[in-house]
């Protein structure tokens, strides 16, 4: 065992660097190896080792922040129902006595917001972990074909590329066609493009990947400061039922794994541009739009009118410039950037958030565990979805708003160009319509979640 390293956080892991001294079969290089002139040259290099690594555990970290989130959730019910009983008066039965703090909306619903952003950040996870999962194996199978073609080198690679990314957009445009007037052959050949489908993949995954480690683990350290902070000055003590104070300490941690902030923006200025991903955004808000006639309880409407103000202003912002005549989106202004690339997050994850209560409500019948409680349980996951919802479009909208309107001065700005942002703001403060009593709902209902009597924990 090394030198002790001194760590704030993390508490289970070893505190020394370890030393190696041994020796390791060649055979046990990753991804093989050549022998030339009697040395061994690795088929990958650190480099490669290390880009496929950081592409993937990225999701892992903020799953990491999502579990202590929701792992937060029963030690806050915990003390809020045991705390503050008061006098005599307070007897067994008593709402008093029965829910202690709890009984109060503040209680109930701060505890709601950080329930439903450890929802958000697990859903928006696990889906981009499974579309990893189908991305990986047909990256290997992408850069196979293109070399069989004879697409050799960086820039061969980009140029063929960018025909398929063609051929993935109009497969998305062809898909929204209606029924009567869609070319099935076409849409079937394409689908069977694996080339296509890696397209699509490739840069879905270059935005949820920086997002859910961005997002997931910045925001959500922050709600773990809430949890701890209604745990009162139990919260940071080493006693705290739930180690609620080291969880809120490692999340610090978690939001620099695998590069920090500043790299996820970076990565998500770039690839959020990509006409690609730019077609599946619009994809996507439209099957927003078509979930929100249905399921209107999960906020679906506001979602789908942040994103098209979110679309707005991104197209808004290339193609104009500020009071000064200087170009507005441009990698070297990462006051812009980096800020509409927090904004895209915050409706990523409740858009996910969404889809898995879709799945739940589809699904959850064929579980014997889920199958008897499962419409109130639906009923409580769309009022947190709702209240996600509503926060991510209202943080979105007065981003995108910031954006539009404060790089210029109140003499330059032109009211006939903004006109349709405004409009839409309007529609993003309308989308909210029930928002709030979705919170009060959620809120009663947390008031009767039954928790265990004892910890199934040691402190």
């Amino acid at each position: 065992r090394g030198a002790v390293t001194k760590k704030m956080v993390h508490q289970l892991s070893s505190t020394r660097d370890p030393i190696f001294n041994m020796r390791v079969p060649a055979s046990r290089i990753i991804g093989g190896y050549t022998v030339k002139d009697g040395v061994i040259i690795p088929n990958f290099s650190h480099g490669d080792v290390i880009e496929a690594v950081f592409k993937r555990t990225r999701v892992t970290v903020g799953l990491m922040t999502a579990a202590k989130l929701l792992s937060a959730v029963e030690p806050v019910i915990r003390y809020q129902r045991t705390r503050f009983r008061g006098s005599a008066q307070a007897t067994v039965g008593t709402p008093r006595y029965d829910l202690g703090i709890q009984s109060k909306q503040d209680a109930q619903q701060r505890l709601v917001d950080v329930w439903a952003t450890g929802e958000a950040t697990a859903s928006l996870g696990f889906a981009t972990e499974r579309l990893f999962d189908e991305l990986d194996p047909l990256e290997i199978e992408s850069k196979k074909t293109l070399a069989d073609r004879g697409v050799k080198g960086g820039r061969a690679m980009m140029k063929a590329m960018a025909a398929i990314d063609e051929q993935a957009i109009e497969l998305l445009q062809l898909e929204r066609l209606p029924v009567g007037q869609r070319d099935e052959a076409k849409i079937a050949a394409l689908k069977a493009d694996r080339l296509v489908r890696f397209s699509l993949l490739e840069s879905a995954a270059n935005v949820l990947c920086p997002a859910i480690k961005l997002w997931g683990t910045g925001v959500g350290a922050t709600m773990l400061r809430e949890a701890v902070s209604m745990m009162g000055g139990y919260g940071i003590t080493e006693d705290c039922p739930g180690f609620l104070g080291n969880k809120w300490m490692d999340a610090q941690l978690e939001a620099t794994y695998e590069g920090p902030e500043a790299v996820q923006r970076r990565q998500l200025s770039v690839t959020m541009t990509h006409p690609v991903f730019i077609a599946q955004l619009k994809g996507w808000t439209a099957d927003l739009e078509a979930i929100s006639k249905t399921k209107p309880e999960t906020g679906a409407s506001v979602v789908a009118e942040g994103m098209k103000q979110w679309l707005w202003t991104l197209e808004y912002l290339q193609a104009n410039t500020d009071a000064n005549g200087a170009k507005l989106y441009h990698s070297n202004r990462q006051g812009l950037t980096f800020s509409l690339a927090d904004a895209l997050c915050w409706l990523l994850a409740a858009q996910h958030l969404i889809l898995d209560i879709l799945e739940l409500e589809e699904k959850g019948p064929q579980n014997p565990t889920l199958a008897e409680g499962l419409p109130g349980l639906v009923a409580f996951m769309s009022d947190l979805a709702y209240v996600q919802s509503a926060r991510s479009a209202g943080e979105s909208s007065r981003v995108c708003s910031e954006l539009v309107f404060g790089y210029q001065t109140p003499e330059s700005v032109k009211l006939d160009a903004v006109a349709p942002f405004l409009q839409m703001q309007a529609k993003v403060a309308v989308g909210m319509a029930g928002s709030r009593l979705a919170k009060d709902h959620a809120g009663e209902s947390l008031t009767k979640v039954m928790i265990p009597e004892a910890l199934d924990y040691p402190l």
